[in-house]
């Protein structure tokens, strides 16, 4: 029989050549299918088992979890993602960060990968291309207060204070509510001398999280320096009943009790403050201050 020409062919392969063999072509798509299915369904196996793994802390396990699924899909950043979190978790940064780029590679604007990369050259001690990489999570999604964050917490942590307040109050025009951006804040404010605006600052964290025993503390702290005992004292108080082992404020109200007892010594129990020093230290052997402080109360008597 002879071959059929190009023309022919092409008739062939009219609009209506999908119904030529249809039932064929149903088994091909129903075969397809199930093969899809199947994939998505070993994909969704391995996450779940893999989370598992992560969760147990089995490393190996998880990392095994994930290549799998990267076999499968791999033009999935994400797979990537969670490969290179992993290696973080095994401390080998290196093939941590290999995978965030791999994971750029297939999406070149994944603000994840790209604030992930920022943090490993933070660990690494790059903090200038840590730098270059937040500010170009910025560029991306300017509205995205994380980058913003850790751009402004980088420069926070390397004394860059200015630079650090710029960028936190830009988090806070962004969400006014960002807790986190508004303590930090309140922090650089009190190291500044601007108590008033470091009031506010602790005061607006308070309204949001009224648990958070740090910003009481640092609260009391502005009281204290504006010579307000008593608030300072029922601001350390509040802090210690959210968390009666915070140090910090633990020595700050036996330091503002020793003060006043010094100046009216019948307000205040003495040994209770001597307790409180040696509850501190007892904690943490090497805080020089409440050792100083003991010191003195000590020698004086």
């Amino acid at each position: 029989m002879k071959a059929p020409d190009k023309e022919s062919s092409d008739k062939t392969s009219s609009p209506n050549s999908c119904n030529a063999y249809p039932k064929h072509n149903k088994l091909i798509i129903a075969s397809r299918k199930k093969d899809t299915e199947k994939c998505r369904r070993y994909v969704e196996d391995y996450v779940k088992l893999g989370y598992i793994h992560l969760e147990s802390n089995n490393y190996e396990e998880a990392l095994n979890c994930f290549q799998k699924i990267a076999e499968i899909e791999p033009g999935n950043p994400k797979t990537f993602i969670n490969i290179g979190y992993i290696y973080e978790k095994m401390d080998m940064l290196d093939s941590a960060k290999k995978c965030y780029e791999k994971s750029l590679e297939i999406k070149a604007d994944d603000i994840e990968a790209i604030l992930n990369i920022g943090k490993i050259l933070e660990l690494q001690g790059d903090y200038h291309h840590a730098v270059d990489q937040y500010k170009k999570a910025i560029g991306i999604a300017s509205q995205d207060v994380e980058p913003r964050f850790c751009l402004a917490a980088l420069y926070d942590k390397h004394d860059m204070y200015d630079e650090a307040l710029d960028e936190y109050e830009n988090i806070i025009r962004i969400n006014p509510a960002h807790a986190k951006a508004l303590y930090n804040l309140g922090r650089i404010h009190f190291q500044y001398g601007n108590y008033s605006e470091a009031s506010k600052n602790f005061t607006t964290v308070l309204e949001l999280d009224p648990g958070n025993a740090d910003a009481w503390n640092d609260l009391g702290s502005v009281y204290e320096i504006n010579n307000d005992v008593d608030k300072a004292i029922s601001s350390y108080n509040r802090a210690l009943e959210i968390d009666p082992f915070h140090e910090e404020t633990n020595f700050n109200l036996a330091n503002i009790q020793y003060s006043l007892y010094l100046s009216q010594p019948q307000s205040v129990n003495i040994d209770d403050i001597i307790q409180r020093l040696n509850f501190v230290l007892a904690r943490n052997p090497g805080n020089k201050k409440a050792r100083e402080l003991l010191n003195e109360i000590s020698s004086s008597q």
